[in-house]
């Protein structure tokens, strides 16, 4: 019998007796792998004064809101140290950050619901540097069938199976409506999907070895209007 799974801090949600959790399973854990991609991302930005050749971790530390310790003690975790007084080579924390994520290995997959968000993420070009590749697009109007959206052919979601077995995909990102979010995932997973990016507005469930993230948009939006009304 399916049952609900429990969420964790970042919105992963698993069904109950799942996988082990990420240290015991000799993971990562999922606040560590955060931090390390604000890093990455901190030291890609062009505009950022942690531009040049060597980086303290204080201005790393600065530039994503963390402690300086943090950030070596991190970094240490990866097998990149500084030098004291200097810094560290930005080149080579980098690719530290690249190789320990799996940025080099690209991850293909797809978007079903070919709506305004769906061809919003699909356009997006940011994914590229962490390794997503989005190769096809699923949606029951027949109107969108054969249309391209972001690069992507738009195909029925009745031909989900044989596409994404075809493709090769391995990640799927869910941006249909709340009704049809459960029975798609459903279909996804015996597809061959893995690992599902939830935008639907709802909870889904999925067998204990398919990982499922959550994007709940009101919540950040409640967030910020309570911080706001507060500050009033």
């Amino acid at each position: 019998m399916r049952t609900a799974g429990d969420t964790d801090e970042g919105g992963v949600r698993r069904r109950k007796k799942a996988v082990a959790p990420a240290e015991t399973r000799g993971w990562m854990k999922r606040l560590t792998l955060e931090r390390l991609t604000r890093y990455y991302i901190c030291l890609c930005d062009n505009s950022s004064r942690s531009q040049s050749d060597v980086v303290s971790s204080a201005r790393i530390a600065e530039c994503v809101g963390v402690d300086d310790t943090q950030v070596r003690k991190d970094l240490a975790l990866i097998g990149v140290r500084g030098r004291p007084r200097v810094g560290f080579k930005r080149g080579e924390v980098i690719a530290a950050i690249r190789g320990v994520l799996g940025f080099e290995k690209q991850c293909k997959a797809v978007i079903v619901g070919a709506g305004r968000l769906g061809g919003a993420i699909a356009e997006y070009p940011g994914f590229a540097d962490f390794g997503l590749s989005i190769v096809a697009f699923f949606d029951n109007d027949p109107e969108k069938f054969d249309t391209v959206i972001g690069g992507c052919k738009v195909y029925s979601t009745g031909e989900m199976k044989q596409v994404i077995r075809e493709l090769g995909a391995r990640l799927a990102i869910l941006t249909c409506p709340a009704d049809s979010a459960q029975v798609l995932a459903d279909e996804l997973v015996d597809a061959g999907i893995r690992a599902i990016w939830n935008f639907a507005p709802t909870t889904i469930v999925t067998p204990e070895d398919v990982i499922v993230g959550n994007e709940h948009v009101s919540v950040g939006l409640v967030a910020l209007t309570y911080y706001l009304r507060r500050s009033e």
